[in-house]
């Protein structure tokens, strides 16, 4: 027997028992039917939206570019939170799941069982433009709906808290900062103002400047007065006339010395002075741009930024999600076909083998 008339023998065999066969089929998917009606409907509600970017948690400055949306990483952070207990238990507790699912709650095992509920009905997938669809599914459409949205904005929240968990510990750090830069400035502060005093050093720039100015001056005056007393004792000018331009010497000279020291008492102090005063400008520069950064670091802690960047709401959905009744039939009268086609072959072979004799 070649392979055609096999699979003729074949074809005969069912074409002979396809009243059977047929009749067999429809019963079984006229019973399928039936019974997938029992089935409750069950209907799915989701929510898309990508992650926002961390950067948009921390105060733009002007020579850095600020992503708008995150990366992988936060992707992934978010997908963790919404896998997390916490996400879990709130959706328990919110929506008094326990009653809804009819699960005992002294039973040692509700935890686990409602666990394992939930997650066939909450799934959180990503798309392939790397959003993230959060779904749920229940009998209850608007259940679905308000558990899908409260879970995208428990997750948001979860997100934010630990953002501001991070930003506390900037602002802290910062004020830490600050507080020590404080201190230090204060202490800089004292330093400068007892050496000034200890040099007599009020203004280095100008203070120098007016020292060179008035020692030209004053040896001038001296060198001038010096000229004109010497000439008078030449002549045999007036003797008051000699003892006030004397007079007048003696205060320009002491007005010199004075001068002199006090250049002195400048030249010993200036490098001391200028070194202080260039370390308190270093840290009161510092000192600014920390509390200037913590002003910032406070405008975006204090201000609602989202973890997310909500794509679609969750919306009440009107069709349902499954069963698929019709797959169902079609798939249970296939397989009663199949399984009544292989019965009539099956019996057909044993009946052309004698299959009573055998046995006996």
């Amino acid at each position: 027997m070649n392979q055609n008339e096999s699979l003729l023998d074949i074809l005969a065999v069912v074409y002979k028992k396809r009243k059977k066969i047929l009749g067999t089929t429809f019963i079984a998917a006229v019973v399928v039917a039936l019974l997938s009606l029992l089935l409750p409907n069950f209907y799915n509600a989701s929510t898309l939206f990508y992650a926002a970017s961390p950067d948009m948690a921390q105060p733009l400055n002007s020579n850095e570019k600020q992503y708008i949306y995150g990366s992988a990483e936060d992707l992934d952070r978010l997908f963790s939170i919404a896998q997390s207990n916490e996400i879990y238990s709130f959706l328990i507790d919110s929506f008094n799941l326990y009653e809804h699912y009819e699960i005992d709650t002294s039973d040692s095992k509700a935890r686990h069982k409602i666990l394992q509920k939930l997650n066939k009905l909450y799934k959180t997938t990503k798309t392939k433009y790397d959003a993230i669809n959060l779904a749920v599914e229940d009998k209850d459409p608007m259940l679905a709906m308000n558990m899908a949205n409260a879970s995208r904005n428990k997750i948001n929240l979860i997100a934010q808290n630990l953002l501001k968990r991070s930003q506390e510990g900037v602002i802290s750090s910062l004020n830490n900062s600050i507080e020590t830069k404080e201190g230090q400035y204060k202490k800089l502060t004292d330093s400068l103002f007892k050496v000034r005093k200890q040099f007599n050093i009020f203004n280095t720039a100008s203070q120098g400047e007016a020292f060179g100015t008035s020692m030209v001056t004053i040896e001038g005056k001296v060198q001038n007065l010096n000229a004109q007393v010497l000439h008078l004792k030449e002549i045999n000018g007036p003797i008051d006339s000699i003892k006030v331009l004397q007079a007048k010497l003696s205060g320009a000279r002491k007005q010199l010395q004075s001068i002199n020291k006090g250049i002195r008492d400048y030249n010993g102090g200036y490098p001391i002075v200028t070194n202080l005063e260039r370390e308190r400008k270093e840290f009161g520069n510092q000192l600014m741009y920390d509390r200037e950064r913590l002003s910032k670091m406070m405008a975006v802690y204090n201000s609602e930024i989202s973890a997310i960047h909500l794509i679609q709401r969750a919306e009440l959905p009107v069709y349902k999600s499954r069963p698929k009744r019709s797959f169902l039939v079609i798939g249970a009268a296939l397989l009663v076909f199949f399984l009544m086609s292989m019965a009539a072959l099956v019996v057909d072979q044993l009946n052309k083998n004698n299959w009573r004799e055998l046995i006996k």
